[in-house]
């Protein structure tokens, strides 16, 4: 949020001021809800190893979170509008969806969750529970930490290694993207991801990153032919749920994850020549390392910034629209030809190459 705009992180997270919104059913409520279901459901399944988890189990498990969520946080759907129920029903179907492909994916795979919302907490021991932060020192001694939660935290040990990935349950329309990781932006998993690699030895013991995916929560707009609906709409199903993120580049790893890298469930799909395509999003370790550093840098000079005062509007612009959906476009007084931060497209060895070049600075 910070280096969308100064001055709308400043607004959001210094005067706390919010836009007024309806008791409705709108996208931050399904994104807590959503990730209601899944804390309801995924554990007990891994519990069971997925026997007996069908299509149907999990469509019936879905709504009965779903309706429990209601009734407990939201006073039922009595007295409700229409378009609450409409809403209620399409969230259903959603939910139920994205439960469907939590468990074909995990089914197939060798990784394994270990923990669900996991605090990546304070630093000195403050918290009983969950990972010490990414704590940093300014060079005047001032000291900052990143504190969340991370929705789910998978494991799989090969070798005598531990491998460990993060996954976040998105309900918007989010593809990762390394030009905009570089310049400040969708920095929040990576953060936990090296919170975790360097802080989670006590919980799990010696931890290799093997990556990062977002798990987009949303079902296929597809036209088909009602004879063949049921085994289109499944594949489209897959297709608009299919992770995004970075993933180390071990072909073991990859296998874990989706034995023949198909590229059915995570971003690495393998060609006829055994190879990674070029669509698939890999990091060696190196490179991980290289971009732990660079976050590094960049919250560092996040903190400098704040502390010096400056909440200037030049929002970013390019690959990234800060100004699209902004609350605080009535208030800032920006004008159209005011300063931006454009943020360009750039592939990803010439970001790396660029980040050894100046010392991942």
């Amino acid at each position: 949020a910070y280096h969308l705009c100064r001055y709308a992180y400043f607004c959001r997270y210094g005067l706390r001021a919010r836009a007024r919104r309806p008791a409705d059913l709108d996208a931050l409520e399904f994104g807590t809800l959503a990730h209601y279901v899944m804390e309801q459901t995924v554990p007990v399944y891994v519990r069971e190893d997925f026997t007996g988890v069908d299509r149907n189990r999990t469509e019936k498990d879905a709504y009965a979170a779903i309706d429990r969520y209601v009734d407990e946080r939201m006073g039922g759907v009595e007295n409700k509008s229409n378009r609450f129920r409409y809403l209620l029903t399409r969230l259903h179907r959603i939910c139920a969806a994205l439960l469907w492909q939590v468990v074909r994916e995990l089914r197939q795979s060798r990784f394994r969750p270990a923990d669900y919302e996991l605090p990546i907490g304070h630093p000195d021991g403050e918290t009983e529970e969950g990972v010490r932060p990414l704590t940093l020192t300014l060079p005047d001694g001032a000291r900052i930490s990143v504190q969340g939660k991370v929705d789910r935290v998978d494991v799989c040990r090969e070798n005598g290694r531990t491998y460990l990935r993060v996954v976040d349950y998105k309900t918007g329309s989010k593809q990762f993207d390394l030009s905009q990781v570089a310049e400040g932006l969708n920095l929040q998993m990576l953060i936990y991801l090296m919170a975790i690699w360097e802080n989670g030895g006590e919980r799990y013991g010696p931890v290799t990153p093997a990556g990062v995916l977002y798990l987009p929560a949303r079902l296929p707009l597809v036209s088909v032919p009602r004879d063949t609906q049921g085994e289109e709409l499944e594949k489209a199903q897959m297709r608009a749920m299919r992770m995004n993120g970075l993933l180390l580049d071990d072909p073991a790893v990859i296998e874990a994850m989706e034995p023949g890298a198909a590229g059915l469930f995570i971003p690495a799909k393998k060609n006829a020549k055994g190879e990674f395509d070029r669509y698939s999003s890999l990091a060696t370790l190196g490179q991980f390392g290289l971009i732990k550093r660079r976050i590094e840098k960049l919250l560092m000079q996040m903190a400098e910034t704040l502390r010096s005062g400056d909440i200037a509007a030049v929002p970013a612009s390019g690959e990234a629209d800060a100004c699209a959906y902004c609350d605080y476009r009535a208030v800032c007084g920006r004008e159209q030809e005011d300063p931006v931060h454009y943020i360009a497209a750039r592939d990803r060895a010439e970001l790396f190459r660029e980040q050894r070049n100046q010392g991942a600075g």
